[in-house]
């Protein structure tokens, strides 16, 4: 097996997979759901493979082949174009369902979620059909694993957006357009096949696990024998979080290694050389048992490659069955291109193949036992920064240190794990055996528990924007290649390591300059902003500064205006310690109560800011926009809450329209809908959507995309299921 830094594609079938896995992966992130152009690569892959016979060398024909092949797999077969359409219709009704589940239950909010493949939809008495999967959520401790058959009551809805990840993109290629919030959920009939037997062995080995040791050291052990993440008390799943070891509770290559010599040891005194085959065998039913998940699928089947070139007396590469590894998953499921779990595990595989014997020969000065553990953790943190960063929101600085003190522990752990469930059939022996597991497992706690604490052991990234991941790669990649090539190579990689970072930031940046005018509604409570118009705060000013700092360009600290619309603390709260200075403050002319918003316009006032009072009727040229003010009337009580409040009908220059209502009440609704100059594009719900809107701004409003800035709870009744919601959306920024 090669080591090292060693990164040549030195066979056909690795640069063919590569070939294969790019084209799949860019086909399903760039280019969703477009049957035609499957359709085209598809009829392009015979005229390719054609060139092999004239072009030299042949391979580059052939991969070209094969990438227009992963096009077309990515695309085909054409799902209807309609089924979304079908699906969003349902939103908001009760649904009674039966189906199989498609994967394992994942932790979700209090419960868990699982894909469903539905063979009855029911509602209302009629039967649903051709409206794709569902995801179904649920609160409470039930799980259901893959091809389970389950029946669930509850509220069809549409997807849960992400802030950081479009989540509904993600769902649809695996053709799930509406989530069934269930009130009910069984498990009415399980799997028969290798399927049922792996959740037989793992439940059995839970079972054990659970008579001899005590909790959390049951769960953990699990997690890392099995890499089965449940019952696991949060403070401890934090701790491992912010400390880079829950990688620890995912099935990796080292366990199945593990797993693997076990097997060996213990079928060869019976079939000699002939062992190994069955050791496959059992490798595939760890995996399954483990849940199938992608780390588990691909450290099995990377193992499974190993364990079979050795049998045959072939030389294994590990780059070759790492590309083939992928290329397999990628054709069985496309949408994987998406799945963090499935990003994280190869991204890291290869840093760790890669980097980690550079990273070990500056390390000679530390213990071996200590050394190849600390280059194996900075050579997957190197590799995994950016995905770690957008999807988990954190960096781990002692995530090195922590894996040296565990790591050298791992393989200990693993074993006796594994011996501990035959043990349990001897009651008082493996009782006996549990004794120096608990101490394994109680010393990786401490370990976690006791560096969480460190101060700056985990750094929290708010946002981590794509374009900031690309020019990381861009610098991380040719940064290697010129450490590890020579002459012209080296130095030329050494400039392109330099030079595209830095032009795809300043690429960024003027991108982020010349934006188009939108609206974000920040998830900060009841504040949103609108181009550098700032109207309220929302509650929380950490909140509001990572909003802001998400949205707005970093060199642009003056806001062309700041917009009170109401005095109480979810409108003014997150203004407490805003770092950033306004133009212009604008504020309802009416008495109003409290003291948060007259500090914060007297604030502005000493840096320079003009302070204007508005009445309905006004009409102000800010920032490109028209703000038409359509609330308080002259007299408004101020101190009433929800009778003085500030309303808004802000006009792009293209014409649509962002309508900011405040909290108005019923009352003061309808006298501001005979203020509006016209329809709006987009409606801000007054109060979260708490309450219905009077009829007389629902008719003046016309027909407007619906918008609700507020917390985890329920909306007024009345309102339709695709109402956007910033407690389930994260920041929404629509385009004006």
């Amino acid at each position: 097996m090669s080591k090292g830094r060693d990164v040549g594609l030195h066979t056909p079938a690795a640069v063919v997979a590569v070939a294969w896995s790019a084209a799949i992966a860019a086909a399903v992130v760039l280019l969703p759901s477009m049957p035609a152009v499957g359709l085209v690569a598809l009829g392009l892959v015979l005229p390719a493979l054609g060139l092999a016979l004239a072009l030299r060398p042949a391979l580059i024909a052939i991969a070209l082949a094969a990438a227009l092949a992963g096009v077309a797999r990515a695309e085909l077969p054409a799902i209807d174009p309609h089924v979304a359409d079908r699906a969003h219709v349902e939103a908001g009704q009760t649904a009674v369902i039966r189906g199989q589940v498609a994967d394992d239950s994942r932790p979700a909010g209090g419960g868990a979620e699982v894909l469903v493949i539905p063979s009855v939809i029911a509602v209302d008495g009629r039967a649903l059909t051709d409206i794709g999967n569902l995801i179904v959520r649920w609160r409470g401790p039930m799980t259901a694993a893959f091809g389970d058959q389950v029946q669930a009551t509850g509220k069809l809805m549409l997807p849960r957006d992400l802030p950081t990840f479009d989540r509904r993109a993600y769902l649809a290629q695996r053709q799930a357009y509406l989530e069934l919030q269930a009130s009910s959920i069984d498990v009415t009939g399980k799997r028969d096949g290798l399927l049922r037997l792996a959740a037989t062995i793992r439940a059995w080995y839970a079972g054990a696990v659970d008579r001899v040791l005590p909790p959390p050291h049951a769960s953990v052990l699990l997690g890392v024998v099995l890499g089965v993440r449940q019952g696991i008390p949060p403070d401890l799943q934090k701790a491992l979080v912010a400390t880079g070891l829950v990688h620890l509770l995912v099935l990796s290559g080292l366990k199945v290694a593990v797993f693997a010599r076990i097997a060996q040891a213990a079928l060869r005194p019976l079939l000699g050389r002939q062992s190994a085959w069955p050791a496959l065998a059992l490798v595939g039913m760890y995996a399954l048992a483990g849940g199938a998940t992608p780390a588990a699928v691909r450290a099995s089947a990377m193992g499974a490659l190993a364990i079979a070139a050795t049998q045959l007396g072939r030389p294994s590469h590990v780059w070759t069955s790492l590309a083939i590894t992928a290329a397999a998953m990628l054709g069985w499921r496309p949408e994987l291109a998406w799945d963090v779990g499935f990003q994280l595990s190869f991204a890291g595989t290869a840093a760790i193949i890669l980097l980690t014997p550079g990273i070990e020969g500056w390390l000679g000065w530390l213990p071996s036992v200590l050394r190849e553990p600390f280059a194996v953790t900075c050579a997957a943190q190197i590799g995994t920064l950016p995905m770690m960063a957008t999807d988990f929101h954190l960096v781990s600085p002692v995530g090195p240190l922590a894996n040296a003190l565990v790591l050298p522990l791992l393989p200990a752990m693993v074993a006796a794990g594994l011996l501990l469930g035959p043990l349990s059939l001897l009651p008082g022996v493996a009782a006996a055996a549990a004794i120096p597991i608990a101490g394994l497992l109680a010393y990786l706690e401490q370990v976690a528990y006791l560096l969480a604490r460190v101060p700056a052991a985990a750094i929290t990234i708010p946002r981590f924007p794509t374009w900031t991941g690309i020019a990381y790669y861009a610098a991380v990649g040719p940064g290697i290649a010129g450490l590890t090539g020579h002459g012209h190579r080296r130095r030329a990689a050494l400039v392109v390591g330099v030079v595209a970072p830095v032009v795809i930031s300043l690429g960024a940046m003027v991108s982020w300059a010349h934006e188009p005018a939108q609206a974000s509604v920040l998830a900060v409570g009841s504040g949103q902003a609108v181009g550098s118009v700032l109207i309220d705060a929302g509650p929380s000013p950490a909140s509001l500064g990572d909003g802001l700092g998400q949205m707005l360009p970093p060199w642009e600290r003056r806001l062309e205006a700041i917009v009170i619309t109401a005095p109480t603390q979810g409108h003014v709260g997150g203004f407490s310690g805003l770092d950033r200075t306004a133009r212009t403050v604008m504020l309802p002319d009416v008495a109003l109560s409290g003291t948060t918003w007259r500090t914060t316009a007297l604030d502005q006032a000493e840096h320079g800011a003009s302070i204007v009072r508005l009445l309905a009727g006004s009409v102000l040229d800010i920032a490109g926009f028209r703000l038409e003010v359509v609330a308080p009337e002259a007299g408004a009580p101020g101190d009433v809450p929800g009778a003085g409040d500030l309303g808004l009908r802000v006009v792009a220059p293209d014409g649509r329209t962002f309508c900011d209502l405040s909290d108005l009440d019923l009352d003061a609704q309808t006298v501001a809908a005979a203020r509006l100059r016209g329809p709006c594009t987009y409606l801000l719900l007054p109060a979260g959507g708490a309450s219905a809107l009077s009829p007389d701004l629902q008719r003046a409003a016309g027909d407007p995309e619906l918008i609700a800035s507020r917390g985890p709870g329920r909306i007024a009744a009345g309102f339709p299921a695709t109402v956007l919601r910033t407690d389930q959306e994260g920041t929404i920024t629509v385009p004006l």
